[in-house]
């Protein structure tokens, strides 16, 4: 399998991953499967045009190598509106895994939206349906 298309296809996994962790009130995994389908989808999108990906989970440095490859305003723009937002997805990937912090059933419904939101910017910036 090519690294493009297991990069979508994880991505896709960590997606349905937060769906049934959220039924099971897992909140915490909640949290990291939605900042894992993020990060992975964004790192996939920057593949099919670069042939490589940034190895970091720091979305600022991933929003930039995206903006730059698809010079898209509206995905630079989201992520101006959003960085707080974005933030709360980087706290996901470090506290859930290494802190003692509980994420509560209206965070992760926050982080979900959210997350459909940016997927929605990313398709009309790239072309490339997530859901």
């Amino acid at each position: 399998m090519l690294e493009e298309q297991f990069l979508k296809k994880r991505a896709q996994e960590f997606w349905q991953r937060a769906d049934e962790d959220f039924q099971k009130k897992r909140y915490n995994l909640c949290a990291l499967d939605v900042e894992q389908a993020v990060q992975l989808w964004i790192k996939h999108l920057i593949f099919q045009k670069a042939g490589d990906f940034p190895k970091t989970h720091y979305f600022n440095m991933l929003i930039n190598t995206l903006f730059e490859i698809y010079a898209g305003d509206s995905i630079k723009n989201f992520y101006k509106e959003n960085v707080l937002q974005f933030t709360s997805l980087e706290d996901a990937y470090l506290t859930s895994r290494y802190l003692p912090k509980e994420f509560s059933k209206e965070e992760a419904v926050s982080l979900i939206s959210f997350a459909k939101n940016f997927f929605k910017v990313l398709e009309n910036s790239t072309d490339a349906k997530f859901i």
